[in-house]
């Protein structure tokens, strides 16, 4: 991924709450790259390379809708918001007009909520949910709405951020439900207990709209144990993901499988280049935006692979994944790093190990 140094450019479009369709046009003054973000940094198009007075067209499509989270008054959402990310001269329009479009609900915590960047822009130093990473591996088709929350549970959810859009559902919707990482900090959010009914009663809430709900597993945390397996920390919730899948004959997509497997191919020195790094800062639960659109394609790949309700709408050309592998070498050592990851339990997770970063402006 590129490296941008300036601030990106920003096109403001007032509309009301619904779907619709997005024009872009771009005219380059010098070969350069861009990139370009809706909503709440929802990727559209990353990296894009443009000559000297060549012109782009894009089309896609936004959800504008409220939101209402956890701990915050209830944000209007004012209209469509473009960003376009470039270090060279360009100029851009954008029109809009109403679209009608099934809508993706998006109910999660941080690891798929939209993730505010810094600038100067660095793809590993920036949080990233793979949530707003799965919009550009999408058609006009089908539009986003992207309500995960950093630090939310499957309770703190649906009493304040289900709020902004419940009554916006509409008959042949989808939403995708995670959660797991911040519920299993709660004793009574425990897998076969709270957060089981918790998990029925969205996909109740979705049906009752007349919407298709689609389970998925948490993705895993990277803490590695000296044999080059992931700590289990979060498997119960995967499989109470499972279990609620096949009781209420629900979609199942596996993303403690596939993150899983994943990062233990890959090992515990390359596996960090997935998660936020920044100088001697590292996180274990949160990727960056490498990681978020490595885990939006494994998303995409097992919804097409199960024949999944959003299959039709993923964009098979955009979802390969180069699997990374561990060297011989690479091995947990007895670093200052690998004795705090021995003091994680498989609940009494360390804050400095699960990053707060539910301040963080959106």
């Amino acid at each position: 991924m590129e490296r941008y140094i300036s601030e990106p450019l920003e096109i403001n479009i007032p509309v009301p709450n619904g779907t619709y369709e997005v024009r872009v046009n771009l005219t380059a003054h010098c070969d350069t790259v861009f990139t370009i973000y809706s909503q709440h940094r929802s990727f559209v198009l990353r990296d894009k390379r443009i000559n000297a007075g060549e012109e782009f067209e894009i089309t896609f499509a936004v959800s504008v809708c409220d939101r209402h989270f956890n701990g915050a008054e209830y944000e209007k959402v004012p209209g469509v918001k473009i960003q376009i990310l470039t270090d060279g001269d360009i100029t851009a329009t954008a029109a809009v007009s109403t679209l009608s479009v099934r809508t993706l609900y998006i109910c999660g915590d941080s690891t798929v909520t939209d993730q505010p960047a810094e600038y100067p822009y660095v793809p590993e130093e920036t949080y990233c949910g793979w949530g707003q990473a799965f919009s550009q591996l999408i058609t006009p088709e089908l539009a986003v709405s992207n309500h995960a929350q950093s630090g939310s549970c499957t309770t703190a959810f649906m009493e304040t951020n289900l709020t902004a859009f419940e009554n916006k559902i509409l008959p042949c919707d989808y939403m995708v439900i995670e959660f797991g990482h911040n519920d299993q900090k709660i004793p009574e959010l425990d897998p076969f207990g709270g957060y089981k009914q918790n998990l029925i009663k969205l996909v109740q809430i979705a049906r009752a709209h007349g919407a298709y709900p689609i389970i998925c597993s948490p993705i895993n945390r990277i803490i590695f144990e000296e044999n080059g397996k992931l700590l289990d920390l979060l498997g119960a919730y995967r499989n109470a993901c499972e279990e609620v899948a096949m009781k209420l004959d629900c979609p199942f997509i596996d993303l403690w499988r596939r993150t899983t497997e994943y990062f233990e191919t890959a090992g515990p020195v390359k596996s960090p280049l997935f998660f936020r790094n920044k100088g001697m800062e590292r996180d274990y639960t949160h990727t960056n935006d490498i990681g978020g659109t490595m885990i939006a394609k494994f998303f995409a790949q097992e919804m097409i692979r199960t024949n999944g309700p959003l299959a039709r709408y993923i964009n098979p050309d955009l979802i390969d994944v180069e699997q990374v592998y561990a060297e011989p070498g690479d091995r947990l050592q007895s670093t200052e790093a690998a004795d705090h990851i021995k003091t994680v339990g498989l609940v009494n997770v360390p804050e400095d190990f699960d990053a707060d970063i539910t301040g963080l402006q959106i």
